[in-house]
């Protein structure tokens, strides 16, 4: 599992090990460090230190196994404008050796986390895997590439992959570069700060909580034979106000704070929702986590 010390993997690698799999972690600690996986490894998880910007690293870690879960990415929308190097580095070269490295260990199955950043600006809403992309920054970009780079060597090399279009996940444990904006308010309102919101407020977003994107993971997995690079949307299928999720927030914590609202960011996608049909009649995935009690157990 690329990027498995981070957010989402370490989550996956739990629920994996539940399942009596055999998981390697590789990862370059860049956003983590081995403290947040020692239980994992107590737990018979192995370690690999290694970036997958070189290929060598990459290649000795996965031989031997049977699947690839690929989450290494440089995932900040924030970062990738300042350093877009850096993201398309990782991202697309990164995944460059991934593959690669498939194909000299002769492993068959991949499934990749890909994003909604690659849909970009849209007002046809909810959006579907059909819909046309036009990623707004350079992470929407890269990981657009890397759906395409997964696609073109799945049909070249017959590789059952499939590319899992993540929307706006939360959960406990978000490491520092992937803290969402769900995250960010549970913060400031433990440290009872005024609540930040960037433009108006009037951005929509569709949440799914981390388990349910555990969920999808563990279904792609299962579902994955005689797929070349079929791509699912994950997300709850509904969506919130930004302003409304504050205030909802708020309320759940009994507290009076306030709003203050900053100047917009730039890159920043304003209206999002998914359309989950697909994943929902192909793979079997049904959200499960109602997202008023989700927000109620991380206030808790």
């Amino acid at each position: 599992m690329t990027g498995g010390a981070g957010f989402i993997g370490r989550h996956l690698t739990k629920s994996l090990l539940e399942k009596k799999y055999q998981v390697t972690i590789f990862d370059n600690l860049s956003n983590s460090s081995k403290d947040m996986i020692f239980d994992l490894v107590d737990d018979g998880t192995k370690f690999v230190k290694g970036d997958i910007t070189v290929q060598d690293e990459v290649s000795n870690a996965i031989s031997g196994h049977d699947v690839v879960i690929h989450l290494a990415a440089k995932n900040s929308v924030e970062e990738s404008i300042k350093f877009p190097e850096q993201t398309f580095s990782t991202n697309i070269e990164g995944t460059k050796n991934v593959l690669n490295s498939c194909l000299k260990h002769n492993i068959k199955n991949i499934v990749a986390a890909s994003s909604a950043a690659v849909y970009g600006e849209t007002q046809n809403l909810p959006i579907s895997e059909n819909h046309n992309a036009s990623p707004s920054s350079p992470y929407g970009q890269s990981k657009l590439k890397m759906e395409q780079l997964i696609q073109d060597f799945s049909e070249k090399h017959n590789l059952n992959s499939i590319i899992l279009r993540i929307f706006n996940v939360y959960g406990l444990g978000q490491s520092s570069e992937y803290v969402g904006v769900i995250t960010k308010f549970l913060n400031r309102i433990t440290k009872n700060e005024p609540l930040e919101i960037f433009g108006e407020g009037l951005q929509t977003r569709d949440f799914v909580s981390i388990h349910d994107v555990i969920d999808a993971i563990n279904l792609a997995t299962s579902n994955i034979d005689g797929k070349r690079a079929s791509i699912y949307n994950i997300a709850s299928g509904e969506s919130i106000i930004i302003k409304d999720l504050a205030e909802l927030m708020i309320s759940l914590s009994g507290k009076s704070l306030k709003i203050n609202y900053l100047e917009k960011k730039s890159g920043e996608i304003r209206l999002s929702q998914a359309d989950i049909s697909k994943a929902k009649n192909e793979l079997g995935f049904l959200p499960k986590t109602n997202f008023k009690d989700g927000i109620k157990n991380l206030i808790k």
